[in-house]
């Protein structure tokens, strides 16, 4: 259900955007650059981020601050790789502990241009994540856990050399040896930088 309210957010955002395109912001002969982004003919980007990170374990309501650092490379106009670091904030789990987390991942970006500007994404891909379970007044532990991951989106061109990214992201993770997999659900948005 969270996953379906996402993805109509993201379509009413694809739609709206598109009513850019039709007065004519950018002229037909705009270069068809990286990611099929108008204006720059460069594969290699940076991107930086900042969202909200909310996870399924039950007796948690609070959303977290998280944020993100990623690097990519263009293959073609509708294919990426890329790697990212996330920072997952810190989570009050009450009885005064709490839950650290960062993430570390290797994505396969499929990316579909809709307009000259608009273009929609999805990632497949594989995170590395790990939990820092702190108790006040105790040494705290670190859980590791791999696996898949996945993310979709919607990307708008705003310059030459510069995307906005709205993103949600999926990552997994656990919080002790024998506890079950949780998710790390983060809503996004960031700012790309193309070299």
């Amino acid at each position: 259900m969270k996953l379906a309210k996402i993805i109509v957010m993201l379509l009413m955002v694809m739609v709206t955007t598109t009513s850019f395109a039709a007065r004519g912001r950018y002229d037909d002969t705009y270069d068809q650059g990286s990611m099929g982004s108008a204006g720059s003919s460069s594969k290699f980007y940076l991107g930086a981020g900042l969202g909200s990170m909310k996870t399924d374990i039950p007796t948690i309501s609070a959303n977290a601050l998280a944020w993100s650092l990623y690097a990519g490379t263009a293959i073609n106009r509708n294919l990426a790789i890329e790697v990212a670091y996330t920072n997952l904030g810190s989570t009050d789990l009450g009885a005064s502990q709490y839950l650290k987390g960062t993430t570390y991942s290797l994505n396969l970006v499929g990316n579909i241009p809709v307009t000259q500007i608009v273009s929609m994404f999805a990632k497949f891909g594989f995170a590395n994540t790990g939990v820092y379970v702190e108790t006040s007044g105790a040494a705290g532990t670190t859980y590791s856990n791999a696996a898949p991951t996945i993310g979709l989106g919607v990307m708008i061109n705003a310059g030459k050399k510069t995307d906005v990214r709205i993103a949600y992201d999926n990552y997994k993770f656990i919080l002790s040896n024998t506890s079950p997999t949780y998710n790390a659900d983060i809503t996004s948005i960031s700012l790309i930088y193309k070299f």
